[in-house]
Order: C-alpha cells, then structure tokens, then sequence
C-alpha cells in the first residue's frame, strides 16, 4: 500500500512539473486551468464546431515547434502532420487573461531558433476572444495539405476580439484575408527584434488585414489601431480591400513601417486616417489617404521625431497625404529626419496647415508631387506652418513635381534653397516669411514662382521679377529666438503686411485669430508668416473625459461638433478642441462606452471653456440574461450633465408595471418618478431635480432605476449646478 501510494506521488510530482500534453480533437466545452502549467501540445489541436475552449488568466500553452531554417519542417509530408504543430480552430476560444495573469502562448523547445504553427480559426467558426495573451515565436504552418496560416494569430472566419495583447516575434502577429466585420486592436505590443525568416518569407509583419475583394460589402469596415505599442523590423500595415482604417494615439520606437507613400490607390482600399500616434527613429511613417472623392480624411496631432544618424537608415520619416478626396493634415510636430509628402496633388484637395516641422534631413522637408496627369480639380493649400532647417548642409525646402501649390502665411527659415521644380507649373508664395541664404530655387524655364506680399531675405532674381508684388526685403524680427519662438515682436516688419486673401482661415499657428479688421469699412488686414501679432485665443474647449464609476480616465474617446473635424482624448483622458466662439453640443463616443451628448456649450472668443465628461460603460444583454435588450440599450437622461431638469426617456418593449425611481449613490430613494401601469412604446419623464419633499437636491451622481415586468435597468446621471 505505502509503494502504491509513492508510485502515485510521484506521478502526480512529474505530472506537476512537466504539465499535461495535449493534441487530438476537443469536441466538447473544455478548461484549461494554470495549475495543470504547461500545456504541452504535442500534436495537432483541433478545436470542433460548437466547443469553446476557455483557458484561465495564468495559464501557459506550449507548441511542439522546429527548427525555422527548414520551411519542410511546417510543411505536411504525405498524411504526416508537420513537425511544428498549431492549433485550428473550428469552435472557439476564449483566452481571458489579467495584466497581473496573462496567458502566454509559445514554442515549447528552448532553441531559439525553433517556431510553432501559430493558432489558425477556420472559416464560419464563431468568435474567439484574446485579451491579456502573449504570443511568442510563430512562423507559418499548413493547417492541411497545401493550405497555410502565416500568423501567430490567423482568423479566416474574419471576426475576432483583441485586447492588452503582446506579440512577439512572429512572422506575423495578426492577419486575415476575410474581415468580415469591424475590427478594434487596442492596448496591444508588437514587438520584432532581429527576427528572420528563410525564403520565401520575406520581411515579417505585425498586422495584415483584408476583405475578400469579392463580393463587395454593403459598407466598408471600420478598423481601427489604438493605442498600441510597435518596435523592430515588421510591415505594419494594415491595406486591404474595403477598409477604412484609423490609427489613434499608438506609440512607434525604432520602427520600420509603411508611409503611406503609394501611388495605386483604389476605391476597393478605402480611406486611411491618423490622430495623435508618435513615431520615434526608423523607417515610414503615419498618414492619411482618400480612395474616393467622397472621402475626408485626417493626419491630426500626430509627433515624429528622427535624428540624423538614427538607424536603420537616414531616410527621413513621412507624414504622408495622398488620395482622391479631401484630406486634413494638421498640427502636427515633427523634428530630424522627416518630411511630408503627398502624391496624386490634382486629384486630391489638401489643407495643410498649422504644423512645425524642424527638419535636417538631406531630403527636403516637403515633397509635392503629382502622380496623376489628368487633372481632377485638386489642390494642396499649405499655410500656418512653421518650417525650420536645424541641420549643417545645403538642402532644399520643397520639391515639387507637376503641381502647383498654394503656400501662404507660413515661415520658413534657414535653408539653403526654397524649392526644387519640376514641370510646367506656377507655384504661389503669399504672406510668407522665407529666409534663405542662397536661391529660390531651380525652375524649368519661364515657370519661376510667384512671390506675393512675402518678408524676404535675398534679393528677388530678375526672371522673377515680373511675377512679384508687394514683397519686403529685411529682418522679420521674431520675438525670442533663443527660446525659439518665433511668433513677431512689436516691432517687425511683418505686422499688417501681408495681402488680405478670402481663402485665409481665422486663426493662425497657434489657433489665435488671424485676421485684424484694419481702417473701418476698408480692406482687412493680416500679418506675414504663421503667427498673427498681439491676438487672442479664437475659443474652445479643454477637458477631460472620465468613468465616474471607477474615477478613470478615459483614452481615444472621440469628441464631436457637429461637421467641425473630431478631436481625441489622450492617454490621460484629456483633450482641447480649439473650436472658435459659439454655442455647441458636444457628442463623445468610444466602442465600449455609451455615447454622451452635452448640449448648449457655450465658447467665448479668447477663453477656454472647461468641460468634465462623464462616461459610462455599455452594458449588454449578454451580461446580464433577465434584462431586455431594448431596455438596456434605451435608457437615458437628457441633457446630461444637467441643472436644473433633464428628461429621463426609455423604449417600453412591452405593457406592465412600471416603476421608475431616482437614487443616491448610497443607495437611498431621491425621487419616484412614476409606479404604474405604462404602456408599451418610446417614453420620456421629466426630473426636476427636486426630492421627495419638493427641495432641489445638490450636485452629484444619481442613478435613475427602472423596473417593469421583473427586468431591471439602471443609469447614471450627473447634476452640476
């Protein structure tokens, strides 16, 4: 008896210390739990249509892998299963972990050299969910004969949730040719760190996805990219067919991505935006694209910075601009090696305007370039920029090619040479300052720049003469240099120089107004350069956005005014919106949080308006099984924020007892507000803020509950008086 029972510690010790081995066919509901570490598999997993796999917070999966020098060793041989080995997936998995407790995913070989199959999910499999996962070191496997997957993570059933994951040294991170849905990657690192791979497979990937190209969508889907963390040599991605994609508040270090420097842009791509993401060192870029005319896209708040002999390469990071629509690139910062470029000029309209751009790259700091002879009714307009040579060697400030760009109110300083032309076209400068030491550039013949109303440094060449107005020679006289800025001092030159133009915006750099009335009833009258002297703030809002339930704040919410061009919060819930005087409704929105609408905002010109968002996060049928989905989606206040009133409305699925009360946040009964019969259909009460006793109650967060026909609902409401 007592050798039975060593026999059975030591199994159990070697079960403990070697985990449990895995393969074969899982046809029903199964748990993985951390305490059974590691699971190894040791031949192909299938998951089978309706069982679900959940794996617990904690718990490490390890794949049989091989060595990566050989493609054969992912490759079936006969009916022999590869060497490496995957897991395909027919049902789904739900692989939940925690920040504290990830589930991690791997090669189960120590060789660093040796990669396992990654997770394939087959088409028409439900979704599969990953949060908190870690994926590490998968190349490519045939999950049959012939058929490949070519990603940690490949989903050809085109739909999947991501959250707070880590990839790391991958072929690819995550991929798909059939998107069948929008798609959110949020919180997630991709990481690739001289990680190679043998031919055919080429440079590796973070993230590929695609539509099928056919049958076309009814409606483009939307994916977005936000706040992630990317480093090492991957594509990022992602250009498919039928997406409209936005980058929002992600983090690039020492990257190697793509620019959005193309030329073959169709209307199957779909639109590209971004806001507010930082690229620091190596290759690419952010930007925007419109594949249609109808398209209006955006490169807003984005930050770039390259030192010169920052590697792999000095080619300079892009801000990129192309397309056939209306595109946006605005207050943006970019230092070193950088440069923005746009392709496609005649077929795209783009407003360029209130960027800083300290450049000392060989390249020139713009690049204008038109791909497309037939015109299109395009246009770029560049105006509100700062553009500063920082480096030691002569360089240009433009390149432009077969365009011709309007540039006004910028200033531009230190560079050698103004602009390189190429073509047949005019280009217009107007109300700029422009110091540079040498030229103003190299044109073909009889197509010189036009220069209008600019502060210049050199003397105007005699072939262009014929083509300037109204131009001063001398110093622009800048307010502080030496702290670079570069806003006029009192005393410049540049103040009521420039030409009134009906096309000038009412703000300048820095978003203070722009134009000065001038004499009474006679032509207005504008400063030169991108900085208006002595105005004041145009008008907006500064806030914050937050869950007042756990007193978080919020990240990559977008906030709306009516047709005005959105702003997002930052990693810290903030976010100003410079928006000029008026009275506005505010709308915010994130995927997982309700919409809150804030109405009768009122700006002031040369002030901020200071605003505190509350916003509360979806609640779903599927949490909670007894609450009617039309309930749950339809309850809410409005306005809110609210003083004095605000009107409590719901959709009624069905007649019953209706009881609809107000509650503190401790739980005690402020007001009932109806206890009744109610019919069925769409309601509205009105709460007037006062209690049971007829007295105002004060500021704060109360909880408006409804309960009708035993399904219950509850939301939250803010009075700020």
């Amino acid at each position: 008896m007592k050798r039975l029972l060593l026999v059975q510690l030591f199994l159990l010790l070697v079960i403990t210390l070697c985990g449990i081995e895995v393969g074969g066919h899982i046809s029903q509901d199964t748990t993985w739990f951390p305490e059974n570490n590691p699971y190894v598999i040791t031949s192909f997993l299938y998951i089978e249509r309706g069982a679900t796999l959940t794996i617990i917070p904690g718990t490490q999966v390890r794949c049989t892998g091989a060595d990566k020098s050989s493609i054969y060793n992912f490759m079936w041989s006969g009916n022999t299963q590869p060497v490496s080995k995957m897991i395909i997936v027919n049902g789904a998995i739900k692989a939940v972990g925690t920040s504290d407790n990830p589930i991690s995913f791997d090669k189960y070989q120590a060789d660093r050299d040796y990669r396992w199959g990654g997770i394939y999910i087959a088409p028409n499999a439900p979704i599969s969910t990953f949060e908190y996962c870690e994926f590490r070191n998968a190349f490519f496997c045939d999950y049959m004969p012939g058929e490949w997957s070519l990603g940690a993570v490949e989903f050809d059933n085109g739909i999947i949730n991501v959250r707070s994951c880590t990839f790391e040294n991958n072929l690819n991170a995550i991929r798909t040719g059939f998107l069948q849905d929008d798609i959110l990657l949020y919180d997630c690192r991709f990481i690739s760190i001289d990680d190679t791979y043998p031919t055919p497979f080429g440079m590796t990937g973070f993230i590929g996805f695609s539509a099928s190209p056919e049958p076309e969508p009814e409606n483009h889907y939307k994916v977005t990219i936000a706040k992630c963390y990317f480093t090492g040599t991957a594509g990022l991605g992602p250009v498919g067919y039928y997406m409209d994609i936005l980058y929002l508040n992600n983090v690039a270090d020492n990257f190697i991505g793509r620019s959005e420097k193309r030329e073959d842009y169709r209307s199957e791509y779909g639109s590209v935006s971004s806001y507010g993401n930082i690229l620091m060192n190596g290759r690419g870029g952010w930007g925007c694209t419109s594949a249609t005319a109808t398209d209006t896209v955006f490169a807003r708040r984005n930050i770039m910075m390259k030192p010169m002999n920052a590697n792999p390469s000095n080619s300079p990071l892009i801000l990129g601009s192309n397309g056939f629509g209306t595109n946006y690139v605005s207050d943006n910062y970019m230092s070193g090696s950088v440069q923005v470029s746009t392709m496609q000029t005649n077929a795209t309209t783009t407003y360029m305007y209130n960027n800083i751009i300290e450049n000392n790259s060989f390249e020139p700091a713009l690049d204008f370039d038109n791909s497309n002879q037939n015109y299109q009714g395009g246009q770029i307009r560049f105006f509100n920029n700062m553009l500063r040579y920082t480096g030691d060697t002569e360089t240009f400030a433009t390149i432009i090619n077969d365009s011709s760009p309007s540039i006004y109110n910028n200033t531009i300083l230190n560079y050698d040479t103004l602009q390189l032309s190429m073509g047949s076209y005019h280009t217009v400068y107007t109300n700029n300052i422009i110091d540079v030491t040498n030229s103003y550039g190299y044109f073909d013949t009889g197509y010189y720049p036009w220069l209008i109303n600019n502060c210049l440094s050199i003397p105007i060449p005699t072939q262009s003469s014929i083509y300037s107005v109204g131009n001063i020679m001398a110093d622009p006289m800048f307010a502080d240099t030496l702290n670079a800025d570069y806003s006029l001092s009192a005393d410049s030159p540049c103040i009521d120089a420039g030409a009134y133009r009906p096309d000038l915006p009412d703000f300048d750099i820095r978003y203070h107004k722009r134009i000065a009335p001038g004499v009474p009833n006679g032509q207005p009258l504008v400063d030169i350069g991108a900085y208006e002297y002595n105005s004041v703030y145009i008008g907006g809002l500064r806030g914050y956005v937050f869950n007042p339930d756990s007193g978080e704040m919020i990240d990559c919410v977008k906030i709306q005014i009516g047709h005005k061009l959105p702003e997002f919060s930052d990693s810290l819930g903030c976010f100003e919106y410079p928006t000029g005087p008026g009275v506005y409704t505010v709308r915010a929105s994130r995927w997982d949080y309700d919409d809150q609408i804030i109405e009768n905002v009122v700006v002031t010109e040369g002030e901020l308006a200071l605003i505190a968002i509350p916003m509360y996060l979806s609640t779903t049928s599927a949490d909670d099984p007894s609450v009617s989905p039309n309930l749950t989606s339809s309850l809410r206040n409005y306005p809110n924020p609210f003083n004095p009133s605000t009107t409590i409305s719901f959709q009624a699925p069905e007649t019953g007892e209706l009881n609809l009360a107000v509650y503190n946040l401790k739980g005690q009964r402020v007001k009932t507000l109806h206890k009744g019969q109610i019919l069925k259909g769409q309601h509205n009460i009105l709460w007037n803020g006062l209690d049971e006793r007829g007295a105002a109650v004060g500021s704060g967060i109360y909880i408006v509950r409804l309960e009708l026909n035993g399904l219950r609902q509850s939301h939250r409401m803010m009075l700020i008086k």
